[in-house]
């Protein structure tokens, strides 16, 4: 799910639907800069569809972010990163 324009981006499953953009900011964003975080939303209800990507400025960044994230808990929920 890496685009080939896109090394730091990846793919995040398994959210919580009240799971929003800044609290995906503020887990992953330890692990460096993001660039977007673009979390799918419902069209009628605007609740997360349990699903988002996120880029990270550096490749590196997002390797490590989804290594360690994978499978942790966020919003009660584990999440499922694909990794780049």
């Amino acid at each position: 799910m890496v685009e080939a324009d896109r090394p730091g981006k990846f793919f995040i499953g398994g959210l919580n639907t009240e799971t929003n953009k800044k609290a995906l900011e503020a887990v992953f964003g330890k692990y460096g800069q993001i660039v977007e975080v673009h979390l799918m939303k419902d069209c009628e209800t605007n609740k997360s569809r349990g699903f988002a990507f996120i880029t990270f400025e550096s490749p590196a960044d997002a390797k490590d972010a989804a290594r360690d994230m994978n499978g942790k808990p966020i919003s009660l929920m584990n999440i499922d990163v694909k990794s780049p």
